[in-house]
């Protein structure tokens, strides 16, 4: 079996598409299409239904694919340390973030990384904490900021706590006062991050014995905002998040300090390419 068709795998299940998939990697739809035939034929069971929607994983398929990507990601690690031997640094890195990262701190890392190793190319990818560690867990990306959690699949080198504030609008009679009383966020409406997106949320709560008066359910930090901007609900969202935070828009601390850990979730084989980057950012931004 050739690596080619381990990676036009791969893309075709990434891009659901055989065409968009040709495109990315410079192959025809009959190159791609012969490229996925002959891999069936090789192993001998389908690893692709085609449907209405564009292609889907069969059982088989999501087996195998949790093996090429690991393939792929061991074979890329093998070029760029070879890259690394031969005083280069080259190589893609495939990074995951969620929103107040991106915002916040991956515009700085972008200008200095890119300036120290011009070969280095880094992709970003933004989803919610339980994705990202999937993905990392799985292959599909090298490395990715996330909160600390329970998840034992990948290691995780804590970085920065980011404060949490319950927030309010100056419309609500609650933006009078400075602190804010834990079991009190109970006898307001609250505007609550979806799953995934809620980790350190969901941990406060736990820790508190808090059962919320969920009003809405909504993963965009712009979005909630918004919301409590208008005076629709309260929040409890972390320090980097409201960094740009509207004036009408109250922080209150709590009594008992309560904060989210974000750090960097990885797999214990990293590439050459991927410690730099882990090296880049906690220069910058560790803290504990």
């Amino acid at each position: 079996m050739s690596i080619q068709r381990y990676e036009v795998f791969n893309k075709v299940v990434q891009m659901r598409n055989i065409t968009k998939a040709g495109h990315q990697l410079g192959l025809t739809q009959s190159g791609v299409s012969h490229a996925l035939k002959s891999f069936e034929e090789e192993l001998g069971i389908p690893l692709l239904i085609r449907n209405r929607t564009g292609l889907q994983l069969t059982n088989e398929g999501k087996r195998v694919y949790e093996y090429t990507l690991r393939i792929m990601q061991t074979h890329n690690n093998l070029l760029q340390e070879v890259q690394t031997l031969k005083g280069l640094k080259t190589g893609t890195i495939k990074v995951g973030s969620f929103a107040s990262v991106t915002s916040q701190w991956i515009p700085k890392i972008l200008t200095i990384f890119s300036e120290k190793y011009p070969g280095i190319t880094v992709e970003i990818y933004e989803d919610d904490y339980k994705s990202l560690e999937k993905a990392v867990s799985t292959g599909e990306l090298d490395i990715c900021f996330t909160t600390d959690s329970d998840n034992k699949s990948i290691e995780f080198i804590p970085l920065i706590k980011d404060k949490l504030h319950c927030i309010v609008s100056n419309k609500n009679p609650l933006s009078n006062q400075k602190v804010m009383k834990a079991k009190d966020i109970e006898k307001y409406p609250l505007i609550k991050p979806k799953k995934g997106w809620d980790n350190e949320v969901e941990d406060f709560f736990n820790q508190n014995q808090i059962v919320p008066t969920v009003k809405y359910e909504v993963s965009d930090d712009q979005s909630i905002l918004s919301l409590v901007q208008a005076n629709i609900g309260i929040n409890i969202r972390p320090e980097l998040v409201l960094k740009n935070a509207p004036s009408s828009i109250t922080l209150l601390d709590f009594e008992q300090e309560a904060y989210r850990i974000i750090g960097l979730g990885m797999n214990e084989q990293k590439s050459p390419a991927t410690s730099i980057f882990i090296s880049t950012v906690t220069d910058l931004y560790q803290a504990i």
